[in-house]
């Protein structure tokens, strides 16, 4: 997605509605820039990752594909690297979506190199060329995919043994449909192969992902100060008011006194502003609002290497994030979610849903190789509107 770490803009990314018969364009072998929705498109058709790596950490059950990003650095990433992409997972699950806690999500990073047994040299196949058909690259000895999350499957259906799951609950949800071809599965060991793009309940609508860069004029944060002396400076403005913003702050007390009369039979007008003084300003949500409002329909902000745009300031960020795992190099952010992701994936409820005000990725800043070029479990954050 970037070709300099240094002083790159902020990309942001949009999703892009197909329709059911183009989908087909998000499919590994094309080599999609982002991809929201369905069953993920892998990178790395055949070494994926284990069933129980895709587990929430809250309620331990499967988790659904939520999105996936093409973020190569090109020269900046190592030759293992030359193929990059980030893979984001959610628990659907409502009551696991907890205040500042991320433990419902996970995010995997996959590499290959150039020259790798699933795409040419050359670059992936072209949609508009080669149009609708199966991957001819795809490995014949590659994974069983659950047939409801596109995830890997080690469980078989008992009675056809030609159906895959990663796990019960996803039989369960996939037996309505299936029972109707089981018996004929188990008699000549084939399965009806599923409709273009299939929907089920599980997964999340399908989109397409574009990227942009970030433009903003110059002065778009005027007036954003979190200093006390601005606050001082305006307490001390009380001078300066209008005789018309004097008589709203002399109602303002008189409906306040008398809405709590014998409550507060002595309460002044010092009592008043302190009573009813506005909360801290929240500088970090204003400067996130004030960039949001920009383009409301951005679900992705990408910088490698860069500043994370909190949502808030009154909820925290980790001031420690886990170095990678794999080869102890420190972790770096990367990208975060934005909350018109969550419209678009149709899940902002009112109520308990799944929600963020953001989510933050952070990747292992060395882009360290993997074993067998499978996927590494990163680091994530999430912040909340408090």
């Amino acid at each position: 997605m970037q070709t300099d770490i240094h002083d790159e803009p902020v990309n942001l990314g949009f999703g892009v509605q197909f329709e059911p018969d183009d989908l087909y364009r998000l499919r590994s072998q094309f080599l999609p820039l982002g991809k929201i929705g369905g069953k993920p498109s892998w990178l790395n058709p055949k070494n994926l990752p284990k069933s129980a790596d895709l587990l929430c950490n809250v309620c331990e059950k499967p988790l659904c594909f939520l999105m996936q990003v093409s973020a190569n650095g090109g020269i900046n990433d190592p030759p293992h690297a030359f193929h990059r992409s980030l893979f984001l997972f959610v628990c659907r699950n409502p009551s696991c979506s907890r205040t500042n806690d991320a433990a419902n999500l996970k995010a995997f990073r996959c590499q290959l190199p150039r020259a790798n047994d699933y795409y040419s040299f050359d670059g992936p196949m072209d949609p508009d060329l080669d149009g609708d058909v199966a991957d001819p690259r795809a490995p014949a000895d590659g994974p069983g995919l659950c047939r409801i999350c596109g995830c890997s499957a080690a469980k078989k259906c008992a009675k056809c043994q030609v159906a895959r799951y990663c796990s019960q609950a996803h039989q369960v949800i996939d037996w309505p449909a299936h029972k109707l071809e089981c018996a004929k599965a188990a008699t000549d060991g084939s399965i009806t192969d599923e409709p273009k793009n299939p929907r089920n309940a599980f997964c999340f609508k399908e989109f397409g992902v574009e990227i942009d860069q970030e433009y903003m004029p110059a002065n778009l944060f005027d007036g954003l100060s979190d200093d006390e002396g601005d606050e001082e400076e305006e307490e001390g403005n009380d001078e300066d008011e209008t005789e018309e913003e004097k008589k709203a702050r002399i109602r303002e007390f008189e409906k306040f006194v008398k809405e709590n009369k014998g409550k507060n039979a002595d309460m002044t007008k010092e009592d008043l502003d302190e009573a009813t003084a506005e909360q801290p300003k929240d500088i970090d949500f204003d400067k996130f609002n004030r960039l949001v409002n920009l383009q409301p329909d951005q679900i992705i902000r990408y910088k490698r290497y860069g500043q994370p745009l909190r949502a808030t300031g009154l909820s925290e960020l980790p001031e420690v994030v886990e170095p990678c795992e794999l080869c102890g190099a420190p972790r770096r952010f990367e990208m975060q979610l934005m909350p018109h992701l969550l419209s678009l994936i149709d899940v902002d409820a009112i109520g308990q849903s799944i929600d963020w005000a953001s989510v933050y990725v952070y990747t292992c800043s060395a882009s360290c190789q993997i074993a067998d070029d499978g996927y590494a479990k990163e680091f994530v954050a999430k912040q909340d509107f408090l």
